[in-house]
């Protein structure tokens, strides 16, 4: 049996391991408190377990306006009270009246989009808050800006994009093949923009998107992607021609492609040409049509091009039969029968030279390129002065690479003056019809 202590000394005894318990103090009955003792690990253990810990915190959550809203949180201890906060900057909170549970529920408006919500746990032995959940009021999302059909080149990237409003929105595109009437998701794009490389197998796909939130779900319209490829010409402009000067030429060609743009051109090969290619103004067209005489171009082709590259079509020559009217002037070489003749501009002198005066003497000098039958008796040539035709003596010289230098040379019964103002008449008789060109003095 214990012997009892007297009243007034127990009552003191427990005063004092109360008073110092916290401070991890045990003074035991019948000691002195001048004496004290730490008390064990065990003990302390035991008095702290007693203060509220937190287990599960809330966890943000996103709800449909007029929807209800939950937050939760788990905590160990006994006795525990709760109390819930509000805040609108996550720095300032605000007691939320009647929130004493361990959940608290509400519905949600949009006004309450982006509010944190957070729980004070209490008993007697301590406090502790939990860490704060935000709350996203979902709005019905609306497309603002629809995607939109795009052309690319195969090979290149393609983007299709859509925007809409409304919060806590997810993406989901489809596609659908040329003539599909059903779309089948594509995996992985869930962003608001969907990324690819075009490719020719892709031409003609269509691509929307599904956009959505916990308050519903809006579809986009459809774009296509057309994909572009290198173009191909499917028909040459014609190879070659010899027309009448005046005469009306067209030029045509035809290819494949989308997109396809054309730029006719011409060669420069006259005297001081470059003979580089360079663009006609204005002749974009599939076809080019002109009047062709003696001081047009007599080499021509077409570029076609779209954003997928470009190609030149086959040169097209076009010769032009001169006449009295129109001749031939040092830049022009004229086709013939059995030959091809230009004026020789290197000719020692000049091309041509004059004497006398009335009666004056014409003599000009000629290049000529023969072909495999050709001979030069069957070359004629004559000066034409005001209808008048004088012809001329031929002295032909003929060089090391076969090619032939001729001088044509007549006296006429005017002045220098009117004799500068002729023209020569060469007519070619081989073949089974005569044919004549005109050139000028140079």
């Amino acid at each position: 049996m214990h012997r009892l202590m007297p009243r007034g000394r127990r009552a003191a005894a427990v005063a004092s391991f109360v008073a110092v318990a916290t401070a991890g103090v045990v003074v035991p009955s019948g000691a002195s408190s001048a004496a004290p003792q730490l008390a064990s690990s065990t003990t302390l253990a035991a008095a702290t377990s007693l203060a509220p810990h937190i287990t599960s915190q809330p966890a943000s959550a996103v709800v449909a306006s007029g929807q209800r809203a939950t937050f939760k949180v788990r905590a160990s201890g006994l006795g525990l009270t709760y109390r819930w906060y509000v805040s609108t900057d996550g720095t300032h909170w605000t007691k939320i009246a009647n929130a004493t549970h361990a959940s608290y529920s509400f519905v949600a408006k949009p006004a309450y989009n982006g509010h944190r919500y957070r729980v004070v746990v209490h008993n007697s032995h301590g406090t502790v808050t939990a860490h704060a959940a935000r709350l996203t009021v979902a709005v019905t999302p609306h497309i603002t800006s629809q995607p939109r059909s795009t052309t690319v080149a195969t090979g290149k990237p393609a983007s299709f994009s859509v925007r809409a409003t409304g919060n806590a929105l997810a993406y989901q595109w489809y596609v659908a093949a040329p003539g599909a009437t059903s779309y089948t998701k594509v995996a992985g794009a869930t962003a608001s923009t969907y990324r690819l490389t075009a490719t020719a197998a892709k031409n003609g796909y269509r691509y929307r998107v599904l956009v959505r939130n916990k308050a519903g779900h809006v579809g986009s319209n459809a774009a296509r992607l057309t994909v572009v490829t290198k173009p191909k010409i499917t028909k040459q402009p014609i190879e070659g021609q010899q027309v009448d000067s005046g005469t009306r030429v067209t030029l045509s060609v035809k290819a494949s492609g989308i997109g396809l743009h054309y730029q006719w051109q011409y060669v420069d090969d006259s005297l001081d040409g470059d003979f580089e290619y360079h663009s006609i103004k204005g002749a974009t067209g599939s076809s080019y049509t002109f009047t062709a005489t003696t001081k047009t171009h007599d080499d021509y082709r077409v570029v076609v091009s779209n954003i997928a590259g470009r190609v030149g079509s086959d040169d097209s020559i076009v010769l032009v039969n001169s006449s009295a009217q129109d001749p031939y002037g040092p830049d022009g070489m004229a086709l013939l029968n059995s030959w091809l003749l230009a004026l020789d501009t290197t000719a020692k002198g000049g091309v041509t030279v004059v004497t006398g005066d009335n009666p004056t003497t014409v003599a000009t000098t000629f290049e000529a390129y023969p072909a495999s039958h050709a001979d030069v008796n069957d070359l004629t040539f004559a000066l034409v002065v005001g209808g008048q035709t004088y012809p001329a003596t031929v002295t032909p010289k003929v060089f090391a690479g076969g090619d032939y230098s001729f001088v044509a040379k007549t006296t006429v019964p005017l002045t220098a003056a009117a004799a500068r103002a002729g023209v020569w008449q060469v007519t070619d008789s081989s073949g089974t019809k005569p044919v004549t060109q005109y050139f000028t003095q140079g």
